[in-house]
């Protein structure tokens, strides 16, 4: 778990800036005004009109996508940020997996033979993401820096 959301401005931030951080918002439940329960929650979109937030968008374990008025949500349990990997609605788990793993394929496919330190930065975030040992499967990710030798201290 990357960090637990306090409220819609966490909310809006994640979600706004997902390409930059990873990661998506999931909660353990949102349960709507009109008593439906809905666990392994995750959500998509925070909508404001002006200054105020008006709609959330997210995606049942059965892969339905809601998108309510916030004035219908009754409550929000447990909502944190986590990586991808870690989601436990399978449905969008897999969703965001094959789509972070295309954008890092095509990544690494169009800075073959430049590894700027920019490039490797958003190749290491999109591979924890999906979960380092997937990612290795699946795309040569040898210009990562080792996490052994990133350790190494020098003296003098």
């Amino acid at each position: 778990m990357r960090y637990q959301i306090n409220g819609y401005t966490d909310m809006y931030t994640v979600i706004a800036n997902e390409r930059k951080i990873g990661g998506a918002i999931e909660a353990s439940s949102i349960r709507l005004r009109t008593g439906e329960v809905y666990s392994n929650a995750v959500l998509t979109r925070l909508e404001m009109s002006g200054a105020h937030f008006c709609s959330i968008g997210f995606v049942t374990e059965e892969g339905q996508r809601l998108i309510v008025h916030v004035d219908d949500v009754s409550m929000i349990a447990d909502a944190r940020h986590v990586n991808v990997c870690e989601l436990r609605n399978d449905c969008m788990r897999a969703e965001k997996k094959a789509d972070r793993m295309k954008r890092l394929k095509r990544l690494c496919e169009l800075n073959e033979g430049s590894c700027t330190l920019t490039f490797q930065e958003e190749a290491l975030l999109l591979a924890q993401d999906v979960g380092l040992e997937e990612a290795h499967a699946q795309v040569d990710l040898s210009f990562l820096p080792q996490a052994e030798k990133s350790k190494v201290v020098r003296i003098a």
